[in-house]
């Protein structure tokens, strides 16, 4: 599974799908519904593959499920129990033998997972013991008895509690194991005594109980979510080495100072997708030491932020690229380099534009010391 940089610890997620969801009715359970063409749990295992070193689902127990899911090959899969914490219990011990130290429990009914409230949790859990996500109540808050109105209850101390929730693998499986049963696993270390922390949720993480929540999650889900990320780079130029633009070799001379090819397009790109979908840069991900990225391909290198783009659910919509000195000029060429960009991350030439601009005489770009380079990106997911 793919990893961020959030983690020092080994992260692994147990999602639980092992319920019969007699409430939501029919003969399929909720998890294994369709939603969005893809199956419920199938969103959540997508989102958290990204995100932790380790995944599991938990299945109802027996084969019969396969029936209505076939989980991907690379995926890890174990039965559940009678009661939830038996479930939960089974995914820990999985978890437990792949050397896990901190892991989040996530409800397989709950595909609208947020990824940032999900690094909220696993940000919390490096500092306390238990952590959940909550959101506050906006409705007053009534307790009944029958259809008679007993008391008006305070909502600013009142919150609603989601999954995942984050924790210390050792210390929950101690919990668990005396607990009695629980609706969810901060319920057994209140039970304990213990103290749970809260972060921020997210109200797009709603929870599939009825038929209802269908609609309005098949109604999300195909809403498109959009967000912008921007990307910036510079080189100078070095005689001695060949000028990539693109992807395209210019001239086999007077190319840009790197360690890699020193493609600042492509450089300027993978940035701008990675700030766009919160995955780090390529500082990070190809660290200009050592071996092995010295004189790497860039296109090569943008591959693979994109692979990673897609992985996390989001499809490219537009890239606007400005290079910006007195070289190259970028008229003659912007055809060729643009179909280039496009073929490289996988989108249309039409979601695509390259122009170039001066510096006004200002600085040493305008000397022809060096080429720099800006890009502006969008980013849309119509499922998350």
């Amino acid at each position: 599974m793919g990893r961020t940089d959030i983690r020092r610890q080994s992260w692994g997620a147990v999602i639980v799908a092992a319920g019969a969801g007699t409430r939501f009715g029919g003969d399929v359970p909720k998890q294994f519904t369709l939603l969005a063409g893809e199956r419920v749990i199938d969103h959540s295992v997508r989102t958290f593959e990204s995100l932790v070193d380790h995944l599991v689902v938990v299945t109802p127990q027996g084969d019969h499920w396969r029936v209505w899911w076939e989980p991907p090959s690379e995926l890890s899969t174990v039965p559940g129990g009678k009661r939830r914490q038996d479930s939960v219990m089974n995914g820990l011990k999985f978890m437990r033998s792949q050397g896990v130290t901190h892991v989040l429990i996530h409800d397989g009914a709950r595909p609208f997972a947020d990824r940032e409230c999900i690094l909220r949790v696993m940000e919390a859990t490096k500092k306390s013991i238990a952590v959940i996500p909550v959101i506050p109540l906006r409705d007053t808050v009534k307790k009944i008895s029958g259809d008679m109105v007993m008391k008006t209850l305070d909502r600013e101390e009142l919150r609603l509690s989601q999954t995942p929730q984050g924790f210390y693998l050792e210390r929950l499986i101690q919990v668990l194991a005396t607990a009695g049963d629980i609706t969810d696993e901060a319920a057994a270390y209140e039970a304990a005594g213990e103290v749970v922390t809260t972060v921020a949720g997210s109200r797009s993480n709603i929870k599939l109980t009825d038929r209802e929540d269908a609609e309005l999650l098949s109604f999300l889900m195909n809403k498109p979510v959009r967000v912008i990320g921007t990307g910036l780079d510079f080189h100078p130029f070095d005689p001695d080495r060949p000028l990539y633009f693109c992807g395209c070799r210019l001239s086999d001379t007077d190319g840009l100072m790197g360690h890699s090819d020193g493609d600042v397009v492509l450089h300027a790109v993978a940035d701008a997708v990675l700030s766009a979908s919160r995955l780090g840069d390529i500082g990070t991900l190809f660290p200009p030491a050592g071996s092995r990225w010295k004189d790497a391909d860039s296109s090569h290198l943008l591959a693979i932020c994109v692979e990673m783009v897609r992985k996390a659910g989001w499809e490219i919509e537009r890239l606007d690229v400005t290079v910006i000195g007195e070289r190259p000029k970028i008229s003659p060429v912007r055809d060729m380099l643009m179909k280039r960009l496009s073929d490289i991350v996988g989108i249309s030439v039409e979601k695509v534009w390259i122009k170039g601009t001066t510096t006004n005489t200002i600085g040493e770009l305008a000397q022809g010391k060096g080429a720099g380079c800006s890009v502006l990106t969008e980013l849309v997911r119509r499922t998350v």
